[in-house]
């Protein structure tokens, strides 16, 4: 069984102290013609581990095992932090409201781009769906004409009453407080999406990836793609995350 962080960094000051010891004690008889006695390099062996751990480096793993491999150290173990749990349910929009999900994608830093989205009625039909590839583009300019194109369908459309969501917090913010202050590669597509939210009904709130999967998948469906796609329905691809959307199917987000 691989061994949990903090026992690994045991491990390797316990090596590095027992080479170290018979290093020196070699030395010692060599050049010096003393003898070291084995107690007192057994206690520095024994001082480097209890320094490591005093460093705070690492968790173990809440185990047996774990527990019984430091307490023969004569060690407390630092046990693990529960992973937190968050319930991810996408909400439809008001009446009269569209809700669009939106996501981005890049395959590299930068490399090829693409993004998708699907819009949805108050009671979780869908309107349209959409993906578009770029070439190559850094993942935050992906998601920041994911957004500009979002808000462009809609405003030619003639939708304007629009609830943006993303999983995105960098577009989330610079949304919220309407600023054009991004790469001057996107600069002018994200002016439009500004300019065209200012006349619109808008509001945008941030959602974790669990929670935005038809978005995701659209947008991983582009990379693959030459040219875009409009469906005025479900893309059968993401029917069935479509329906547990609709279903009220819970995802969970761990940290």
């Amino acid at each position: 069984m691989e061994s949990c962080d903090q026992i690994r960094v045991l491990w390797r000051a316990d090596i590095h102290a027992v080479v170290w010891s018979v290093w020196y004690s070699c030395n010692q008889w060599i050049f010096k013609g003393k003898s070291v006695d084995f107690r007192v390099a057994l206690s520095l062996v024994w001082r480097s581990v209890y320094d490591a751990n005093h460093l705070g480096i690492g968790c173990m793993r809440n185990c047996v095992d774990d527990l019984l491999i430091l307490h023969r150290f004569g060690l407390s173990g630092r046990p693990s932090k529960a992973s937190i749990i968050r319930s991810m349910v996408w909400s439809p929009p008001a009446p009269g409201w569209i809700k669009v999900n939106r996501d981005g994608a890049a395959l590299g830093s930068p490399g090829v781009g693409g993004c998708g989205g699907v819009f949805r009625t108050c009671r979780s039909f869908v309107k349209a769906c959409f993906t578009v590839p770029f070439g190559r583009v850094f993942a935050f300019e992906a998601e920041l004409l994911a957004a500009s194109l979002a808000i462009n369908y809609d405003w030619n459309l003639g939708w304007h009453r629009i609830w943006l969501e993303s999983d995105s917090s960098y577009v989330v913010r610079l949304l919220s407080i309407r600023s054009d202050q991004v790469t001057w590669r996107v600069r002018q597509a994200w002016q439009h999406c500004i300019h065209k939210i200012s006349h619109m009904e808008f509001q945008v709130s941030h959602i974790f990836r669990e929670g935005n999967q038809v978005a995701d998948a659209l947008s991983k469906h582009a990379l693959g793609l030459s040219s875009y796609s409009w469906w005025s329905s479900t893309s059968s691809f993401c029917s069935s995350l479509v329906g547990n959307d609709c279903k009220g199917r819970e995802s969970f987000w761990f940290s």
